[in-house]
């Protein structure tokens, strides 16, 4: 299956978690289902740990009216499962009839994400889709597209929230906060002008980890490959 940039609204989802009563903690994160039956909520862990019973999960209606859930009624326990390493966590969907009207068609197949461990090219149009600063989870339910390449193979070095060593790969565009925990997608087709290229599918080469910089200003997006997802689903 390919994704088209104006399709990804229906996989992704905004998560809100109420700091204070005009603060939210947001962040970005992506349905998937493993063996087509299974279904599970992916975001980054730093996303993940600051979620509580509080917290709304904002999904597109069928008018494409943002729809604010709650995410305990999703799994009742907040039962997420983290990667030791790397930045990155899963959560068990539940099913039950509050939720089921607003499901239908949101699941991403487990076999459009990248889990060997192998990088992506740099030559690949990836694109994000996600809400920086929570934009596009009011109101209208728009999340936000941008595109870049790869500027890295695999590269080791501290994750920003735990200071411990993980693998990452870079893009050449920074992120901003609000797309953490957000699909870095190669959609699989490229229109160059009248002409359009197809691949076979849609991939998820990483879920975003956030933003380095440095004191002259200069930026790039950390991105926590998806092969790390293997040793949560299998």
């Amino acid at each position: 299956m390919i994704l088209t940039r104006d399709d990804t609204f229906r996989v992704v989802f905004n998560l809100r978690t109420p700091v204070n009563a005009t603060q939210f903690n947001v962040g970005t994160g992506v349905f998937v289902a493993r063996n087509g039956n299974e279904p599970f909520l992916v975001t980054a862990t730093h996303v993940a740990r600051t979620c509580t019973n509080a917290t709304q999960l904002v999904l597109s209606d069928q008018a494409g009216n943002a729809t604010g859930l709650r995410l305990a009624d999703f799994n009742g326990e907040l039962a997420w499962q983290h990667h030791p390493v790397a930045d990155i966590s899963v959560l068990q969907v539940i099913p039950n009839t509050t939720l089921a009207p607003h499901l239908d068609g949101r699941f991403l197949d487990y076999d459009h994400f990248h889990l060997d461990r192998t990088p992506v090219s740099r030559d690949f149009e990836l694109t994000s889709v996600g809400f920086p600063n929570g934009f596009g989870a009011q109101g209208m339910f728009s999340p936000l597209t941008y595109r870049s390449y790869a500027s890295s193979t695999f590269l080791t070095m501290n994750r920003a929230d735990t200071n411990t060593l993980c693998d990452f790969f870079m893009l050449e565009n920074p992120s901003i906060g609000g797309y953490s925990g957000c699909p870095v997608f190669d959609l699989g087709y490229m229109v160059v002008g009248a002409m359009t290229t197809t691949k076979e599918k849609t991939v998820c080469y990483g879920i975003m980890h956030g933003t380095v910089s440095d004191t002259t200003g200069g930026k790039l997006a950390a991105v926590t490959p998806s092969h790390y997802l293997r040793d949560l689903l299998g």
